[in-house]
């Protein structure tokens, strides 16, 4: 019994460790979010936060699944906020676009650039993204739908509309401008209808 309560209490604060770190790389970035600066802010102990993450890629490792989870939820707010009469390649697109431009989705982007030059970041981060990947795929095929995504042509253009989204969101930090983005972004719905349509290879 009281093993049990000990297992309980270390998972919550492994928990509230990764949630810790989760927002100070968004609000602050990584460069920000050190294990010292972690312990300080959720008020850990030092022994705490290394029983569970020896190291800070380790650390950052765990913030993926989070990210992951509120991508997640960002899409489902999005799906509420996004027009229903939209032509359905259009309204998934908007939707998608709509979600991955926020913050989480962002800082996960922040991540992966990091790990260019991090090769103990980057063997972390490949582990936990081949699990998100799934995550990731299930929800862009919820967006479209069972009908669209049945279609021979759906993986190509789910594959390119990740890809198209990943490099939205990083132009968008520099850029900014909501014209070009909308360009953009209808270019893409126009694109992705006739891959569908099977006008296109």
């Amino acid at each position: 019994m009281a093993s049990g309560v000990r297992a309980a209490q270390r998972e919550a604060t492994r928990q509230r460790i990764v949630q810790v770190a989760v927002e100070l790389l968004i609000e602050r970035g990584l460069a920000a979010t050190t294990t010292v600066e972690v312990q300080r802010a959720g008020r850990f102990s030092r022994g705490a936060l290394l029983h569970h993450f020896p190291t800070r890629e380790a650390m950052l490792g765990a913030t993926i699944r989070l990210l992951m989870e509120r991508n997640e939820a960002a899409v489902r707010q999005a799906e509420a906020e996004t027009p229903a009469d939209l032509d359905r390649v259009e309204r998934a697109i908007r939707v998608l676009c709509a979600s991955m431009v926020r913050p989480a989705f962002v800082a996960e982007l922040e991540l992966w650039a990091a790990a260019r030059t991090d090769p103990a970041l980057r063997e972390v981060l490949r582990r936990e993204e081949k699990r998100a990947r799934v995550d990731l795929y299930r929800v862009v095929g919820e967006v479209f739908g069972e009908d669209l995504s049945s279609s021979a042509r759906y993986p190509m253009v789910a594959s390119l509309t990740v890809q198209f989204l990943r490099g939205l969101a990083i132009s968008d930090v520099l850029r900014g401008e909501r014209r070009t983005t909308e360009r953009l972004i209808a270019d893409w719905v126009a694109v992705a209808q006739a891959i569908l349509e099977g006008n296109n290879p």
